[in-house]
C-alpha cells in the first residue's frame, strides 16, 4: 500500500436522504421563544415549529438540532421557562445516527490524552444541526461502551474534510496544559497533502503571507490586513503528468508555523499547487476527487503529566 492509499483513505460522508428532511425552506429558523411556550417543553416547541410529531421533535432535540440562547439543547423535556431565544437547524438527512468511532483508529491513549485518526467527511465536534455524528462525540461513546465516563476536551480542530491525528484530553488538568501549548505554538504539526500544478523548482520552500476573512471565505493577503501566517513545505513526490499541459500531482509535507483557518490550503493554492479535492480553493479542472487530499500526519508535544517529549505520526 502506497502513501496515498495509507493516508488518504475513503471518506465518511453523511447519508443521502431519499427525501431531504426540510420542514421549512430556510436553512434554519430563529427568534424569541413565543410567550405561549414559556411554560412548555423544548419538545413541544420543536414539534410546533418543525411541524413534526412530538416523538420526532424529541429525537431531533436529542440529536442536537435545537439551540436555546445560542447553546445546543439536548434535553427534550427541558422547560422553556426563562429561555429567551431559539434556533432550529434541520439536518437534511434527519436525525440519522450513522457514525461511530473505530477503536482501531486510536493512535495513542493513556489516562490523560487520546489521539484519534479522524476520517475525512466527519467534523471534529458538533455542528449546529448534528451533535451526534462527529469525532469528539463518537470517541466519547466508544469510551463509555468500555465502561469509562471521562469528559473529553478537544484540543484542536481539523476541518470536516481533513483527516488525520486529532488530540483530545481526558481530564481538565491535561486540557489546560495542552490547550496553552497549542495556543502558544509549542505543539509541532505535520500534514501530508497532494497539490496540482507545475513540477516544483525546489525541494523545499516557505510561504509567509497573511490570511484574512472576506465574507464567508478566507483569502491570502500578502500585503494587506490580516493575521500573520507561515507554512513550510517539502516535496515528497512528483507524480506523472495530469490534466493541463505541465501539471503534475505533487505530494507535500506541510509544517504550519502558525495556526490560521485553512492555512495550508490557502498557502499551497497561493504558491501554485491547490490541494486536489478542495471545494473552496482547488482547481475545477482537476475533476472530481473522492475527498480532500489533506491529512494531519504528525504531532510533537510535551506530555502534560510527566513532561516527556512525544512524537506521534501516521505510517507513510
Amino acid at each position: 500500500m502506497n502513501t496515498i492509499e495509507k493516508i488518504f483513505d475513503a471518506p465518511w460522508p453523511p447519508p443521502v436522504a431519499e427525501k431531504p428532511f426540510q420542514p421549512f425552506p430556510e436553512a434554519y429558523i430563529t427568534g424569541p421563544v413565543p410567550a405561549a411556550f414559556q411554560t412548555k417543553t423544548v419538545t413541544q416547541l420543536a414539534a410546533a415549529l418543525f411541524r413534526v410529531s412530538e416523538e420526532m421533535a424529541a429525537d431531533l432535540t436529542a440529536f442536537g438540532a435545537v439551540w436555546l440562547d445560542d447553546r445546543p439543547c439536548l434535553e427534550p423535556e427541558k422547560s422553556l421557562t426563562g429561555c429567551r431565544t431559539f434556533r432550529l437547524n434541520p439536518p437534511a438527512y434527519g436525525p440519522a445516527r450513522f457514525y461511530e468511532a473505530d477503536p482501531a483508529r486510536i493512535i495513542y491513549e493513556d489516562r490523560d490524552i487520546l489521539v484519534y485518526n479522524k476520517e475525512s467527511g466527519r467534523p471534529s465536534q458538533a455542528v449546529p444541526h448534528d451533535a451526534y455524528n462527529n469525532a469528539l462525540s463518537a470517541v466519547g461513546r466508544l469510551l463509555a461502551a468500555r465502561g469509562e465516563r471521562p469528559r473529553l476536551w478537544l484540543l484542536h480542530r481539523l476541518d470536516a474534510d481533513t483527516s488525520g491525528l486529532l488530540m483530545m484530553a481526558k481530564n481538565k488538568q491535561a486540557a489546560g496544559i495542552l490547550g496553552k501549548a497549542f495556543q502558544g505554538g509549542q505543539v509541532e504539526k505535520e500534514y501530508i497533502c497532494q497539490g496540482l500544478g507545475a513540477a516544483p523548482a525546489k525541494d523545499a520552500f516557505e510561504v509567509e503571507a497573511s490570511i484574512a476573512k472576506d465574507g464567508r471565505r478566507y483569502v491570502v493577503r500578502p500585503k494587506g490586513p490580516g493575521l500573520a501566517a507561515k507554512t513550510s513545505f517539502s516535496v515528497l513526490d512528483i507524480g506523472e503528468a495530469f490534466g493541463q499541459p505541465g501539471w503534475r500531482r505533487v505530494l507535500f509535507l506541510a509544517r504550519p508555523l502558525t495556526g490560521r483557518t485553512h492555512q495550508i490550503r490557502l498557502h499551497l493554492a497561493w504558491a501554485g499547487w491547490p490541494i486536489i479535492g478542495d471545494r473552496f480553493y482547488g482547481r475545477p479542472e482537476a475533476g472530481s476527487a473522492p475527498r480532500l487530499m489533506l491529512a494531519s500526519a504528525g504531532l510533537s508535544f510535551t506530555h502534560p503529566a510527566d513532561g516527556r517529549r512525544m512524537t506521534l505520526k501516521l505510517d507513510y
